[in-house]
């Protein structure tokens, strides 16, 4: 299963918005990457946590994970086609919306780095938040999100 990691704001977007653009992911990603299965994980980092020119960030970041070797002009046009559609559905401008497309071995690199900064505590914790999330997810058809701050 492949991973795409997205960053907002909390209460930046309705939770309409955050289904219709969870949606959006995926569908996306299957017409340009892959049809496997995709696990979105959507942090909402609170108020006063991310800043763009010194003031509250009202930026989103999805960084998106594909196969090692995935040519350069799909990765292109996936992202130009998600960026396009996250635009549509958000209002925000370009400025605001920074896409990745890695590559698995890189991926999976940053996703471990992560987890490696973490006490062993601190790893547990992470585990069992990203399983009630997933579970919450699962029973209420809403894409899997949480606050990072452990």
């Amino acid at each position: 299963m492949r991973k795409a990691l997205i960053a907002i704001q909390a209460e930046q977007f309705s939770e309409a918005q955050i289904q219709t653009l969870d949606r959006l992911i995926h569908a996306n990603y299957a017409q340009h990457v892959s049809d496997e299965a995709l696990l979105t994980i959507w942090n909402h980092l609170p108020k006063g946590q991310a800043f763009t020119d010194y003031t509250d960030s009202q930026s989103s970041m999805i960084t998106l994970e594909c196969p090692n070797g995935f040519a350069q002009e799909k990765r292109v046009r996936m992202l130009t086609a998600l960026e396009s559609d996250w635009r549509a559905t958000t209002g925000q401008n370009p400025h605001e919306v920074m896409l990745a497309l890695v590559e698995q071995d890189l991926f999976g690199t940053l996703f471990a780095s992560n987890q490696q900064r973490l006490s062993w505590m601190g790893r547990l914790n992470l585990i069992v938040k990203m399983i009630k999330s997933i579970v919450h997810a699962r029973l209420s058809g809403s894409p899997v999100s949480f606050n990072p701050n452990l």
